[in-house]
């Protein structure tokens, strides 16, 4: 199984949250998958932090640690996230566009999204970790 990790659980690991790592310890898979929004997103928090060396680094030794792979959109990502926008957008459901993107990704991959984000749960498409 393929977990893909979405900005809000990524951080909590790397942050070693318990609820995170306790829930991370009890998974099996055979790949860890990092979407390009995730990467973005966590890099922005760490230019505006205080100790962005340190994360950048604990940030690298985690993926070296894991074999986590940073995972790019490309035609076929683009033609879920439409699929998601205009489904969300049809049901009133309100996601920022990286969600979307991350959204597009995990489904793209047929991953499972690890999420602290209780918006991924009105995806229907989405398989989540249940946290």
């Amino acid at each position: 199984m393929n977990l893909v990790f979405d900005t809000s659980f990524l951080s909590a690991f790397l942050d070693k949250e318990e609820r995170a790592l306790k829930n991370f310890d009890e998974l099996s898979y055979d790949s860890l998958s990092i979407p390009l929004a995730t990467d973005a997103e966590l890099r922005f928090g760490y230019n505006y932090g205080t100790k962005k060396s340190e994360n950048l680094e604990k940030y690298d030794d985690f993926k070296q640690h894991f074999n986590a792979k940073i995972i790019f959109p490309d035609q076929n990502t683009s033609l879920i996230y439409a699929d998601l926008a205009s489904w969300c957008r049809k049901k009133g459901i309100s996601l920022s566009n990286n969600d979307f993107w991350i959204a597009s990704m995990c489904v793209q991959t047929s991953g499972k999204l690890l999420t602290l984000d209780k918006d991924f749960a009105q995806l229907p498409q989405l398989r989540l970790v249940s946290i």
